[in-house]
């Protein structure tokens, strides 16, 4: 008796692009990658986006003029400056967790943005610690873009949604405000005392001490 005689199957290698969202919305993870326990989450906010507004100065080639307000009334970290502003399309690029961003491509100074994915780790440091919602707030060339991380009660797992927020008064540079959990408060108190107060204004960022001091 005769029959056909089927071909072995192959094993096709298929490669996925895995997001890796969840790496970022954990705490335990995040601790890992920032390299600092939750207490001290606020200050490396604080440390980041000055970072950040250092170098967007050094872009423009202009002096940097960076304006920081931690208010544990209003559970708001706001960073402000007077660089180039951050393009829409690298904002929605922040948040595509399948991927490493940098809007940064020439210059980086050796003594800061020691931690590439600062931003993204940031946008999720409130939803980590909330465990349901964090939000973000950026402001730049006009307008205000709102970023939410919440939990998918259907999937529960976190989703992103960046929504445009309307107009805004920040026409030059960027502003950002991180809204800081409630539940977390106690550790945004260490922003407070003789370097941040509870509500402190620093026009000139170089009479403010190095931000990378605080984390030392």
């Amino acid at each position: 008796m005769t029959g056909s005689r089927q071909s072995p199957a192959v094993l096709e290698r298929v490669a996925f692009k895995v997001s890796r969202l969840v790496e970022f919305c954990s705490k335990t993870e995040l601790t890992k990658q920032i390299g600092h326990d939750s207490d001290e989450w606020p200050l490396v906010i604080l440390k980041e986006l000055i970072d950040n507004a250092l170098d967007a100065a050094e872009e423009k080639e202009i002096a940097p003029e960076i304006e920081i307000m931690v208010s544990t009334d209003t559970g708001e970290i706001i960073i402000a400056d007077n660089g180039p502003g951050l393009p829409f399309e690298t904002i929605k690029g922040v948040l595509d967790y399948t991927v490493r961003v940098s809007s940064r491509e020439a210059y980086v100074s050796p003594s800061r943005g020691q931690q590439g994915n600062a931003l993204k780790t940031i946008l999720a440091m409130a939803y980590a610690l909330d465990g349901e919602r964090g939000e973000t707030q950026i402001e730049t060339g006009g307008h205000a873009y709102r970023i939410v991380f919440q939990t998918d009660r259907v999937r529960r797992e976190p989703r992103v949604n960046l929504s445009d927020a309307g107009l805004s008064d920040v026409q030059i540079g960027t502003r950002i405000t991180v809204r800081w959990p409630e539940k977390a408060m106690r550790c945004a108190e260490c922003c407070k005392g003789p370097i941040f107060t509870n509500c402190r204004r620093l026009h000139d960022v170089q009479s403010a001490p190095d931000a990378a001091m605080l984390l030392e």
